[in-house]
């Protein structure tokens, strides 16, 4: 009887070398788009700091949504355009650096996730502010292989000294919970997930809201730095959930538009909540880019996500 165990082990043999190979050709090509990406996000930079707002929205594709904090969520170029055209306008930028922490590769969408530090003066009163915060930018892969943004969120890791800077009003309002389900085919799985938070916003529940998140989920919150993995998140949405003695009036959880990728899902957030505390009561409006991922059971947890507020009148 003849023996084959050195043919086996020779394929066996060929198969792990093109395994490996194949495994260097993928992270060689994701370094290099990475690498790729920074440089666009370093040209972005010196647009900003250069006020060439028409070069800097060839970047941006033609339905780009941009959720800027303080600013109600932008749909599109030219919505885009409007707001970073006043932007620039009313900062003269002294220094201006992005530092990336992650890209997360998600087929032909790439997101940049990092932090940023500008220093500007205002144009009209020479006032000087300095901010910290973080950012993403949901890039695409065009047809041509180049890459444009359709999707960005910003925020800061501190409260911001007269915010309605940071605003500028041209654009149509936002949309109620009832215009974008009728605009949209928002899957049943999201509305659901959607409740759910807004029971526990409404309950006051950290350790339901804690349950969104993959083990090694990261948030970002409004005027906070990220806190990562759910050693850090449960703990700080039960002290976040538990501050003051507010009353949830009502509060709705909606999705603004989705994208389904693989086994992730891509979700540009709105939420509206009514409060109130003894003799006083108020409103807070806000939205996010979520970051969604398939589990083994097929439920859906947050692998990421950033919020940030709108500045209300």
């Amino acid at each position: 009887m003849k023996t084959y165990w050195p043919v086996v082990l020779i394929l066996v043999l060929l198969l792990a070398v093109s395994c490996l190979r194949e495994k260097t050709d993928d992270v060689n090509a994701r370094t290099a788009l990475e690498q790729e990406i920074q440089k666009l996000t370093q040209r972005l930079t010196q647009l900003e700091i250069a006020d060439n707002v028409d070069a800097f929205l060839q970047y941006y594709t033609d339905y780009a949504i941009s959720m800027p904090e303080y600013q109600l969520t932008l749909h599109g170029r030219e919505e885009i355009k409007d707001f970073y055209h006043e932007i620039f306008s009313r900062q003269n930028i002294k220094a201006f650096q992005r530092q990336v922490h992650e890209f997360i590769h998600l087929g032909k969408t790439i997101v940049e996730v990092g932090a940023f530090q500008k220093e500007y003066t205002d144009s009209k009163t020479a006032a000087s502010q300095s901010v910290k915060g973080k950012y993403w930018m949901v890039w695409e892969t065009q047809p041509d292989g180049n890459h444009k943004l359709k999707g960005e969120a910003f925020g800061f890791f501190h409260p911001v000294e007269n915010p309605e800077s940071l605003i500028v009003q041209s654009h149509k309002p936002q949309p109620d919970e009832s215009d974008v389900l009728e605009q949209k085919e928002i899957p049943f799985e999201l509305r659901a997930y959607n409740a759910l938070m807004e029971k526990g916003v409404r309950n006051r529940d950290g350790n339901l809201r804690a349950e969104f998140f993959t083990t090694d989920g990261i948030f970002y919150p409004f005027a906070d730095t990220a806190v990562k993995g759910m050693d850090q998140i449960k703990p700080y949405l039960i002290a976040y959930s538990s501050r003051g003695s507010v009353i949830i009036d009502s509060i709705m959880c909606y999705t603004d538009h989705f994208e389904n990728i693989g086994d992730y899902l891509i979700e540009y957030a709105m939420f509206k909540v009514k409060w109130r505390v003894t003799g006083f009561s108020g409103r807070t409006e806000g939205k996010g880019i979520r970051i969604w991922k398939r589990q083994d059971d097929r439920s859906l947890r947050l692998y990421r996500e950033i919020g940030t507020h709108n500045q209300l009148e």
